[in-house]
C-alpha cells in the first residue's frame, strides 16, 4: 500500500523561487530536483533521487534469496536509481515525503531540514484529534487500534460502521487516550468519484492508503485534501 509521512514545518522564511533554488543541489546521500508546482501556488514539488544496493532491495523484497542476487550482479547491476517524490505545502506548513517513515524518509527529512534550515516535526494526532477526524472528516470508520489495553501492547477492533460498534464505544468511552490508529473513508472530493480506506497513524504520522486498481498514489488533488484535514484537526494552520 502507498504511504505518505507528513512533518509540520518550523521556520520556512524563504519563498517558493528560494526553495526551489535552494533544492536543486547534491546531498550527502542522493540528490534534490525542485520546481514550483504547476497546479498550486502555495506548493513546491520535489524528486530525490538515490542509488540504492540491489541486494538490499532484493532482501527486502524476496527474502535472503542469494540466487536472484548472483544473478543480477553477474549482469552488472550492483546498484538501482530510486526516486522518492515530496511536497511542500505553505498552505498547511508541512512537508509530504511519499513514503513510509523509514531511515530513506528520516534522512531526507534531515537533509532538507539543514539545507532550508528549518525544523521538521512529525504529524502526531492525539487520541481525541482522530475521533474529531473520523466524526467530521469521515463517511464510515473501519479500524481502530488503541495502544496498551488490558494487558495487549495493541488492541485492533474492525467491522463496517465501526462507530456504531458497542464494544468500540466502550472502548472510547474508557480509552480515548490510549487510541492510536484509525482506518476510515474520507469525506472529500474524489476526482473520479471512487471512494476508498486510510489509515492514519496518529503516532508515526502516515497516511496510508488502500489499494485501487489503477492507482498506486492518489490524485494529488485527494491527497492535498486529506493533509490539510489532519493539519487542522491538529491545530496547525493558526499558528
Amino acid at each position: 500500500m502507498a504511504v505518505i509521512t507528513v512533518f509540520k514545518i518550523e521556520g520556512l522564511n524563504k519563498d517558493r523561487k528560494e526553495v526551489v533554488k535552494s533544492l536543486n543541489v547534491r546531498s550527502e546521500t542522493g540528490w534534490f530536483s525542485a520546481r514550483e508546482s504547476k497546479f498550486s501556488r502555495y506548493e513546491v514539488f520535489i524528486q530525490y533521487y538515490f542509488y540504492e544496493d540491489v541486494e538490499d532491495q532484493i532482501k527486502r523484497m524476496f527474502g535472503e534469496d542469494d540466487e536472484i542476487v548472483t544473478v543480477l550482479k553477474n549482469n552488472g547491476k550492483t546498484r538501482i536509481l530510486k526516486r522518492v517524490i515530496c511536497f511542500i505545502s505553505y498552505l498547511t506548513k508541512t512537508l509530504e515525503i511519499y513514503r513510509g517513515p523509514d531511515k530513506v524518509t528520516q534522512e531526507i527529512a534531515r537533509q532538507i531540514e539543514r539545507i532550508l534550515q528549518i525544523k521538521l516535526k512529525p504529524l502526531t494526532l492525539k487520541g481525541e484529534e482522530l475521533v474529531e477526524l473520523y466524526k467530521k472528516h469521515g463517511i464510515e470508520l473501519k479500524q481502530a487500534m488503541f495502544k496498551h489495553i488490558e494487558g495487549l501492547m495493541f488492541e485492533t477492533l474492525k467491522g463496517s460502521m465501526l462507530e456504531a460498534n458497542a464494544k468500540f464505544r466502550d472502548y472510547l468511552e474508557k480509552f480515548k487516550s490510549s487510541l492510536r490508529v484509525i482506518s476510515f473513508r474520507p469525506n472529500i472530493r474524489y476526482l473520479n468519484g471512487g471512494k476508498y480506506q486510510i489509515t492514519v497513524n496518529g503516532d508515526k504520522g502516515t497516511i496510508k492508503f488502500s489499494e485501487v486498481e489503477g492507482f498506486k498514489w492518489r490524485p494529488r488533488v485527494e491527497i492535498r485534501q486529506l493533509v490539510f484535514l489532519m493539519a487542522a484537526t491538529a491545530g496547525w494552520l493558526g499558528d
